[in-house]
């Protein structure tokens, strides 16, 4: 017969106490894990609505975006030539005389700070703290990176423009555009977003929002009544779109925009600042909605001596929120 002495047999009940609280703690944090991913199945399924995004689905829409924004563009554009064709014609009693040996000198600073500003890249803003929100409502939740697309849009219009756009699926996104000092029209954009699908089971209100940190900076040079130009903004934006690709709904608003066309140096810019907006629309079954934020940067300049000008924005995305409200709930 073996005795155990009364210190060792209180060691192996408090080793066996201890396995025991360390696997409840386990079996807790496992059974959250998988209450947790099985919310968000969920969601991701009421999101969807109970199907996945057909394969080739994103390449579609960047197709029709392309396509929606060139006609917008368009009629931008040509209300922009027109206006520039009557600020031409403008006479101005202090018109500089560029090929005065004494401006010489001036002219070539202006241009040397312009080909300074056309070569900045913007970095990407820092994130700061609160992501959003999530909304009481029959469908809601907040969407962290990755999303579920990202991509950029160029339209070289005319001309000798420096153009650059990056977008990432982990909410980064830029755009750059810079007219080029030589040649009598040069024209360009770029266009970057990022985003997420929706796609609803029967109709209602979809309200989608975002709080992104942003930075921007524009610049334009013009002398005499050279037409000039520098647009840009930072939004949040969303598509409607159906089967046959076609995008019949939309809806947005801007965190910060510009449009700059008057004759001097002009300057503005601002560094990683922060907005919460929200947007809403009533959405339908028969169309899968593109929600994004966007950033958007225009140039037009005649070259030097002249007109010179540059537009840069980006953006940094923490999460996304969504709110869904089926129409029998909102009309009861």
């Amino acid at each position: 017969m073996y005795l155990v002495a009364p210190t060792a047999d209180r060691s192996c009940r408090q080793s066996r106490e201890s396995c025991a609280r360390g696997f409840k703690k386990e079996w807790d944090m496992a059974k959250r894990s998988g209450a947790k991913r099985r919310d968000l199945e969920v969601r991701e399924f009421l999101r969807l609505g109970g199907k996945k995004i057909p394969a080739g689905f994103a390449g579609k829409a960047l197709a029709a975006t392309k396509t929606l924004r060139r006609r917008q563009m368009g009629t931008a554009q040509g209300m922009r030539t027109e206006r520039a064709k009557l600020f031409a014609r403008l006479k101005d009693e202090s018109a500089v005389a560029v090929d005065a040996p004494a401006n010489k000198k001036t002219l070539e600073q202006m241009a040397s700070l312009h080909r300074k500003l056309a070569a900045k890249k913007l970095r990407f803003p820092k994130v700061r703290g609160g992501i959003g929100w999530i909304s009481p409502g029959t469908i809601s939740g907040t969407l962290v990176p990755p999303f579920d697309f990202a991509d950029t849009i160029p339209a070289a219009i005319a001309g000798n423009t420096e153009l650059s756009a990056s977008a990432n699926v982990d909410g980064q996104i830029g755009a750059s555009a810079a007219t080029g000092e030589a040649g009598s029209d040069n024209n360009g954009s770029e266009y970057a977003r990022v985003g997420f699908f929706f796609h609803p089971m029967t109709q209602g209100t979809l309200t989608v929002s975002a709080s992104p940190t942003y930075s921007f900076e524009w610049s334009t040079n013009s002398l005499n009544n050279t037409p000039v130009i520098s647009s840009g903004d930072v939004g949040l934006t969303v598509y409607g779109m159906n089967e046959l690709a076609q995008i019949l709904s939309t809806a947005g608003s801007t965190y910060t925009s510009w449009q700059q066309d008057t004759t001097g140096v002009q300057f503005n810019f601002g560094f990683d600042l922060q907005n919460s907006l929200s947007v809403s629309l009533p959405v339908t079954p028969a169309q899968v909605y593109l929600c994004f934020v966007e950033v958007f940067a225009q140039a037009m300049g005649c070259g030097w001596p002249g007109s010179l000008a540059s537009a840069m924005a980006s953006a940094t995305v923490p999460s996304m929120s969504f709110e869904f409200v089926p129409l029998v709930l909102a009309n009861p």
